[in-house]
């Protein structure tokens, strides 16, 4: 993926839309925890078993040894 203006087309869109959601989730009172990661890589890879009954929250990062030793190469240089 390239930009021609990084800022403009990458980050200024991400850090609105993280606003967003923040901003919204403040209008809830059932919302206890919010979890903002930087990529779905920094929580996807550790080797525990996703299912529906998992909660996915802080605790929840990739293992950069279950990483390297699954050869997700893409993915140890966390």
């Amino acid at each position: 993926m390239s930009a021609n203006d990084p800022q403009a087309e990458l980050i200024d869109p991400a850090v609105k839309g993280t606003l967003n959601v923040l901003r919204s989730c403040a209008k809830v009172q059932s919302v206890k925890r919010v979890v903002i990661t930087s990529s779905v890589v920094s929580a996807l890879f550790n080797g525990k078993p996703l299912n529906p009954d998992v909660v996915v929250d802080e605790t929840w990062f990739s293992d950069p040894s279950f990483c390297k030793e699954s050869k997700h190469k893409a993915f140890y240089l966390l």
